[in-house]
């Protein structure tokens, strides 16, 4: 949300962010624009957009699309995963709650990008979904990689170049992220002797795990994985562990796009994937990642690994170049532009 309002603000515009209240404590929006609570627009007259951009899934959405478009103000949709509203594969990696709240979820995006004036999917695999399920609701679509302010730089970088030793999970932990994957593959690693130091980083409370897998506990207990979970990390904090990170996990089961994939990419990280949804698409096998055929053919996985390891500072410079070239907001001005021009 802030490398958009940047990048608008770079095209010339003044810059606004209308946010639930949660949002307000993520992050400093103030520092490019005024934030105005969702609450506070609703109530205070409606203050004239030209131009608006809806970045996620929300019940309000289709309620502020219509007054937003009812000032003339063009609305662009930022559709995360356009995945068909039902699909069955869903219930076994997420289960039958998650599932049920995508399917909402989905219901109120259809009503959003038919009211807006033009849609944004993030990769040329999500593309592929929308024309394929969703492109009669909306025709205007366009694709523009997931953006983000750098909030790294080259200083730090060089810094921590010969300084990455974890082989790390960073972000939420559940099925669909192949955190269970993830666990196996850890400990299969150690038991083969392998010396890489694991990291697990997530705001998710993994109490439990720990308490119904003694092995994980154990290996927690001692300093063979690092692990720090059960509340939210500043931003701050998540770049530093991607900065100490020789590589970093991304076998998914399913993904349209990767927020974790950019923000590895920033840090000069390398991640580990297989050829599912859009990693083929980003991951350049020896130079931003490697590509693996199974999550669970675990010795594959530990030869990628290890070949990360054995060459992490080889694969700093091409993560960087691609994290500038892709997901750095700055890279995609034109892209934006071609968008905003839409006079629906």
């Amino acid at each position: 949300m802030i490398a958009y309002g940047k990048l608008l603000r770079d095209l010339g515009y003044a810059v606004s962010f209308v946010l639930d209240e949660r949002y307000i404590s993520f992050a400093t929006f103030s520092s490019v624009g005024p934030e105005i609570t969702a609450k506070r627009y609703f109530s205070s007259g409606h203050p004239h957009f030209e131009v608006a951009i809806i970045c996620n899934s929300a019940t309000t959405n289709p309620k502020i699309v219509d007054m937003l478009r009812a000032n003339d103000t063009k609305v662009f949709y930022v559709f995360h995963e356009p995945e068909p509203i039902w699909n069955p594969s869903l219930i076994e990696t997420e289960g039958w709650i998650k599932t049920i709240k995508f399917m909402l979820s989905t219901l109120f995006s259809i009503k959003t990008l038919r009211r807006s004036s033009g849609v944004i999917v993030c990769s040329s695999c999500a593309l592929s979904l929308y024309e394929r399920h969703y492109q009669r609701h909306n025709g205007n679509v366009i694709s523009i990689p997931l953006l983000f302010d750098d909030e790294i730089g080259e200083v730090r970088l060089e810094q921590m170049r010969n300084q990455k030793k974890s082989f790390g999970f960073i972000g939420t932990a559940c099925r669909a992220h192949g955190f269970d994957e993830f666990v196996a593959f850890s400990k299969y690693a150690i038991r083969n002797g392998s010396s890489i130091p694991f990291a697990i980083v997530t705001a998710v409370d993994l109490t439990s795990i720990l308490t119904a897998d003694r092995e994980l506990a154990c290996l927690v207990k001692d300093a063979r994985i690092q692990i720090q979970h059960g509340r939210k990390l500043s931003n701050e904090e998540i770049n530093q562990h991607y900065l100490s990170s020789f590589g970093v996990w991304n076998i998914y089961r399913r993904s349209t796009q990767s927020g974790v994939l950019p923000r590895a990419f920033m840090a000069g990280s390398p991640v580990v994937a297989t050829r599912v949804g859009s990693f083929p698409q980003f991951v350049s096998e020896g130079v931003t990642g490697e590509l693996v055929g199974s999550a669970t053919d675990l010795a594959a996985i530990l030869d990628a690994v290890e070949r990360m390891r054995s060459k992490s500072a080889e694969y700093v410079d091409g993560c960087r170049k691609a994290f500038k070239d892709t997901f750095y907001y700055k890279a995609q001005s034109n892209r934006l532009g071609e968008i905003l021009k839409v006079t629906v």
